[in-house]
């Protein structure tokens, strides 16, 4: 039954004669609230929320600068605050309602008024706190709303991480850590950043406003507590990029917890902001590069003054800093050490898609050199060896993505490995038998969340971390896991006060209204249950990405139903929610389960055993070909990346694609705008193509179009000139307000057409050396800059660039990747009994002559413009002698290298096109030399195929080819790879070799 409230408390609040009456009738209001749910979405549907929020900014702030530390916690200083207090709290119990009540706090101006409080110049510790409870009560909240977990997304990021208010919430951060009641505040602060920060934009203008550093001084803070400053720290303080004094001790009562985690939540994804936190001034002061050997006389002085024998400093003790030797030592691992139609997948390639889970984070090189390593890895080893619970998992998350954006030495693999997994693995136990549901803030819970993701995310890039955490037990204790997060849950959800059964359909549909409830979400145990299943998955993706025999372990534990179950979408239509006011449990995944459930089965579609047994008895070509048909792209990307091993010429379930017609529906995605879900289509289509029938080929190239083919191999995404000339083109052609929300490169793929070009000045100055959009940092460092005097400047101006660089290298990476999958599909159309009739058909639809042409254009070195030379016009100042000279990339010229050796397979009048090509053959031999073994491998392949003796009435043909590759100096360049370093290279030599000397009568 409806509970009777009284709707002249708002009408007291609107019209009170003055402050006093406003505070007395809110605080009426609120004891009317508080405790009471039934009367709560009373109140709402009243319109509370929006009177509350006119209190909120009708509070008259004081001019004078923000001090956020000039009042302690309880203190009110005037009637206005008191007031303001009075409706955050209320603000708060609504919020406390559940996930139902954050859709009219969102719709309104509820957030808004409760950030002018915050940011208000006068605005006291007190009412500080109230605001920062607040915002973290209904971020906790909308982490329970069905569309936000299935999204993964957090909208109160995008109302409070905006310049605005970025500068009030670095100000409370930056506050002295022992002023009365600031420590409250500051860990409020980092807790909202970790639970609202989920986007690339807004983690971005975190770090380039300075939140970054700020969380790092705070850490820097810990350091200093501990005593972990380095010796001699303090002699460097006035170096250039250092804070200029040593940071003051955290008090006793900070919490390490929360810096870690919001440090975490910022740096993941993305190698410039993990470097910016290492050359952070703070941890620079705390951590410099340069530090003092350490005597037992002065060991003494630290954490580090034992165990040392007399007269043995850390130099002498085969360790990197101080910090090292408070570690256990670990020893270093040990190293251990065809046909003319080579089949395509023989390869391994799964590191060139990336990451087969979550956001991708853009593709950072390992520098050849490795640069020098931030004492800050140390300290957060000894962390995570020294705490327990949440620290140690939040330590271990921080090292995970350095360790993947390689800023730790490669030597640290052991030690990570000894030291670090198997306290992981550990983990899993403890998060195992966590139950504890009843707080958002259960660090219990939150390990038995993440731990496993953790993991993943350490092990992922590294075979050796893989067998590490399989050795520790990882594999069976996540498997058990996976079952478990299957079992049904106890909890009942809490009832409505009215009867009326709605349908879950409601979970899906928003509101835009401050006076209507919005969906009803999880509970935190359902929320739980969604993320602890998908951090297992995530983990045993991780664990079987290389190792078939981890495959099969996995896959022995009987959980392929269980993995195939979890891409199971949740359908709102056919479930009832009754009378709860919750989902207590969900019959079906949320999108991030699916799209971890999608990564473990590519993982393991990648045995062929495993294809061939559990998953084909299993069943897992029907939901995967329904998924692919999901209208959500994330899903549909990840499905089609298992469709591209499904597909594999051994897998016994191609047939069933063919069957379940696929293939148009992969055609049509080749065109789509996002490049993921392009570049997994083009390369199922490559898998499906190879041994099929003629027609079925046809049908492939017609239905993606060859005009369309022809299009995207001539382009080149690696070319200044026309990338510069694209830009202009478009900045012509558009109006100014078209031009700054972005258009479309040459595949319809949405970009910011601002976002600059790599400038010529950055491009790589190697002749004849590939091109892998590589720039090094000192041609960053050298680019003019405002103030090229401060470091502070160079990193705010590092950062910036890094990002633009990341964006443009990613769009680059993807077009050719996309080119990549384009002539391997080629390549496998050219192959199997009736090669030479789909060569004919490639040439007549292509037109014979731009065919060769776009290959031969793949293979002809571009010119690089020069650092002062003009885009337009630098070919008019420089001679050809000066002009230097770039490689496409290794993968496009290896793949159409590909494309060669089957047309010179054909038949003699194939050869002939390629041998009498006015400059194929040229540009072609030219690439025995290259450094790419399978390049070179390629190439001699290429001159066995056009002297092969398969036809016995060719043999004037086949002389009349050699002498061709005679006059090009084949000869020669075959001679000098007799002693190349690749066996496979040296043997086809020999052929190559024979086969020449015998046709030219040697």
């Amino acid at each position: 039954m409806t509970k009777v409230v009284s709707p002249h408390l708002l009408d007291d609040v609107r019209s009170a004669d003055s402050t006093a009456g406003r505070i007395a009738a809110l605080r009426t209001l609120k004891n009317d609230i508080i405790g009471h749910n039934q009367k709560k979405q009373a109140w709402t549907e009243l319109g509370v929320l929006p009177l509350l929020s006119d209190v909120l900014f009708s509070r008259r702030g004081v001019a004078r600068k923000a001090d956020f530390h000039s009042h302690s916690p309880k203190q009110h200083t005037t009637e206005e605050d008191e007031m303001c207090f009075q409706a955050i709290t209320i603000i708060g119990s609504l919020a406390l309602g559940g996930p139902a009540y954050t859709a009219p706090i969102l719709a309104g101006e509820t957030i808004p008024s409760l950030l002018s409080v915050l940011s208000s110049p006068s605005c006291p510790r007190s009412l500080a706190l109230a605001v920062l409870r607040t915002l973290n009560t209904i971020a906790d909240q909308l982490a329970l709303v069905y569309q936000n977990v299935d999204n993964q997304t957090q909208p109160m990021g995008a109302l409070l991480f905006t310049r605005k208010y970025i500068s009030t919430f670095r100000g409370i951060l930056q506050q002295p850590g022992d002023s009365p009641g600031a420590q409250p505040c500051i860990e409020l602060v980092a807790d909202l950043i970790s639970k609202t920060c989920s986007g690339e934009q807004q983690k971005s203008l975190l770090a380039e406003c300075g939140i970054l550093d700020v969380l790092g001084l705070r850490l820097a803070a810990f350091v200093v507590a501990g005593g972990f400053v380095l010796p001699g720290a303090e002699n460097s303080c006035t170096n250039s990029g250092a804070l200029g004094h040593i940071p003051d001790p955290a008090p006793a009562d900070a919490k390490l917890t929360p810096i870690l985690r919001a440090i975490a939540v910022i740096i993941e994804q993305s190698a410039a902001r993990a470097e910016h936190l290492l050359t952070c001034p703070a941890l620079v002061t705390v951590f410099p590069r340069s530090f003092y050997d350490l005597y037992l006389g002065e060991a003494k002085k630290g954490p580090w003054r034992s165990p040392y024998p007399s007269g043995y400093g850390f130099t002498k003790r085969n360790v990197l800093n101080p910090i090292d030797s408070l570690l256990p030592s670990v020893q270093p691992m040990q190293n251990n050490g065809s046909s003319n139609f080579p089949p395509l997948g023989s390869q391994p390639q799964y590191d060139k898609r990336g990451q087969f889970f979550g956001p991708q984070p853009p593709c950072t090189d390992s520098p050849a050199p490795e640069e020098p390593e931030s004492v800050l890895v140390s300290w957060l080893l000894y962390v995570a060896r020294a705490d327990r619970g949440y620290v140690r998992l939040m330590a271990a998350r921080i090292l995970a993505t350095l360790f993947r954006h390689h800023l730790l030495k490669k030597s640290r693999v052991p030690m990570l490995g000894f030291l670090l997994v198997p306290l992981l693995v550990r983990m899993l136990d403890s998060a195992h038998h966590s139950e504890d549901y009843s707080t958002f803030n259960s660090y219990a819970l939150r390990v038995k969340e993440e731990a496993p993701a953790v993991l993943a995310s350490l092990v992922m890039d590294s075979r050796e971390l893989q067998k590490f955490a399989v050795d520790s037990g990882a594999i069976k204790k996540l498997t058990q896991m996976l079952k478990e997060s299957f079992a049904p849950t106890s909890e009942a959800g809490t009832p409505m006060w009215s009867t009326t059964k709605r349908p879950a359909t409601v979970l899906v549909q928003s509101t835009d209204s401050d006076t209507s409830l919005g969906p009803p979400g999880f509970t935190r145990q359902a929320l739980s249950k969604i993320k602890y299943r998908e951090a297992i998955l995530k983990a045993l993706a991780a664990l079987s990405l290389v190792n078939d025999d981890y495959r099969k372990a996995i896959c022995d534990t009987g959980v392929v139903q269980h993995i195939i179950d979890s891409m199971k979408p949740w359908n709102p239509e056919t479930t009832v929610l009754g009378n709860k006011t919750c989902i207590t449990e969900l019959e079906g995944n949320t999108t991030p389960v699916i799209l971890a459930a999608c990564a473990a089965a590519r993982s393991l579609t990648r045995s062929v055993s495993v294809l061939r047994t559990s998953l084909i008895d299993a069943g897992i070509a029907a939901p995967i070909c329904d998924l692919v048909k999901s209208s959500n792209i994330e899903i549909q990307i990840a499905a089609t990346s298992v469709m591209c091993n499904l597909a594999l010429d051994f897998s016994p379930m191609k047939e069933a694609l063919l069957e379940a017609n696929m293939v148009p529906l992969l055609c049509e995605n080749s065109h789509s705008p996002n490049a993921n879900l392009r570049i997994e289509s083009l390369w199922s289509l490559k898998h499906i193509s190879y041994n099929v029938p003629n027609k079925m080929k046809k049908d492939i190239l017609e239905a993606l179009g060859i005009e369309w083919i022809k299009q995207v191999l001539s382009h080149d995404p690696n070319d200044p000139v026309n990338a510069r000339r694209r830009q202009d083109d478009i900045a012509s052609e558009l109006p100014s307000s078209l031009i700054e929300m972005g258009t479309s490169n040459s595949f319809g793929e949405q970009v910011d057409i601002l976002n600059p070009v790599i400038p010529s000045g950055l491009e790589p100055e190697s002749p004849m050396m590939d091109f892998d959009g590589h720039i090094p940092d000192s041609s960053i460092a050298s680019k003019p800059a405002v103030d090229t005097h401060s470091a502070e400047n160079v990193r705010k101006r590092r950062l910036a660039l890094n990002g633009d660089l990341d964006q443009t290298k990613k769009l680059r990476q993807d077009d050719t990747l996309a080119q990549e999958e384009l002539f391997d599909l080629l390549r496998n159309i050219m192959c199997g009994p009736g090669a030479p009739d789909m060569i004919d058909y490639l040439l007549q639809k292509f037109g014979q002559t731009d065919f060769l042409d776009i290959l031969a254009s793949k293979l002809r070195p571009r010119p690089l413009p020069t650092a002062n030379a003009s885009i337009a016009s630098f070919k008019d100042k420089l001679t050809t002698s000066q002009q230097k000279s770039i490689l496409h990339p290794t993968e496009i010229i290896r793949a159409v290298t590909y494309v060669l050796i089957h047309i010179a397979a054909g038949v003699s009048r194939h050869r002939h096109l390629l041998v009498f090509h006015q400059d194929l053959l040229k540009l072609t031999m030219a690439l025995l030399s290259h450094s790419n073994w399978q390049i070179r491998a390629n190439c001699v392949w290429i001159v066995i195929n056009l002297t092969l003796d398969d036809d016995k009435t060719d043999k004037t043909s086949r002389v009349e080819r050699a002498m061709r590759l005679k006059s090009l100096g084949v000869m020669e360049r075959l001679s000098s790879l007799e002693i190349d370093s690749e066996s496979d290279v040296r043997e086809r030599t020999k052929t190559a070799l024979d086969w020449m000397k015998a046709l030219l009568g040697q």
